[in-house]
């Protein structure tokens, strides 16, 4: 396969504990062994790193880049504290250098840039299951960007382009990870995992809908109709993930889809792009 410079593909992956709790719905179960397979694609991709926008890191003012080495401690989740998959320790390396490469690149595009570095600091949810499951034991050091709530989707876009510009000037090659969610119709209730359904069949149709396209290959129309979706389904944060990834101008095979479900209420999708083009593309939706 034929590996284009500084891309080594992309994923889209849930952020929510429960894929870490010790009694799964089958759906949770499913996600989780699919952002497994996607850890094992990374790992035999072998990226320099990996370049991360989880929703559930979101600021208000610019675009905040980790500059921590090697961000570490305890994260109770602001949500989820009261059950055994709320409370979730973390160690995971950062490339500085690259990071900093990123951040710069951010800014020549016209973008606010900040860089953040200080012991504890809270690091998100979304950021800490994924790095669970892509990068278990921290073998590959990450560059992480946080989610602007104010952000158009095209500027999302115009971020991760700079990351690939900033990794194919330091000569390093990266996989992208945008850690969201689908539809949020979050269930309001304490429920037992075998519970666990999308509340309203409509956001599930608008889910299937849109990975359906995805696994199409039709990214173009995924994207007009993004906004519309949103609104529909509730997508988490806009699904700006999507233009995220699409920013990078790389996703030109149709995705994996490889697997999708409930997430107490909410949509959940392990979605995959390879590193070049794939003219068969196999679906592997649950």
């Amino acid at each position: 396969m034929n590996h284009s410079p500084g891309f080594a593909g992309a994923a889209l992956v849930p952020g929510m504990p429960q894929l870490l709790a010790g009694h799964r719905a089958s759906s949770w179960e499913a996600l989780a062994a699919a952002t497994t397979e996607v850890g094992g694609i990374i790992a035999d991709e072998a990226p320099d790193a990996l370049l991360i926008l989880s929703t559930q890191w979101f600021t208000v003012l610019g675009h905040q880049f980790q500059m921590d080495p090697r961000p570490q401690g305890v994260h109770v989740d602001e949500n989820w504290y009261d059950f055994e998959y709320g409370t979730l320790r973390y160690s995971f390396p950062v490339d500085v250098e690259l990071t900093e490469e990123w951040a710069a690149e951010t800014e020549r595009s016209g973008f606010q840039a900040r860089r953040t570095r200080y012991e504890h600091f809270p690091i998100d949810t979304g950021t800490i299951v994924a790095q669970n499951f892509l990068n278990p034991g921290g073998k590959i050091p990450s560059a992480l960007v946080s989610c602007n709530l104010y952000a158009a989707a095209d500027d999302l876009g115009e971020i991760a382009a700079a990351g690939v510009r900033a990794a194919e000037s330091s000569g390093k090659r990266v996989f992208l990870v945008a850690v969201s969610g689908m539809s949020s119709g979050l269930t309001q209730r304490w429920m037992a995992p075998e519970e666990d359904r999308v509340e309203k069949h409509e956001h599930q149709a608008w889910d299937r809908r849109m990975l359906d396209l995805l696994s199409d290959g039709d990214l173009e129309r995924a994207l007009a109709t993004r906004e519309r979706y949103a609104s529909e389904a509730q997508a988490d944060s806009q699904f700006r993930a999507l233009a995220f990834l699409a920013g990078t101008g790389r996703l030109t095979s149709p995705a994996r889809v490889l697997a999708y479900g409930p997430l107490w209420g909410t949509g959940g999708a392990v979605v995959h792009w390879p590193s070049s083009f794939v003219e068969n593309n196999v679906r592997g939706e649950s």
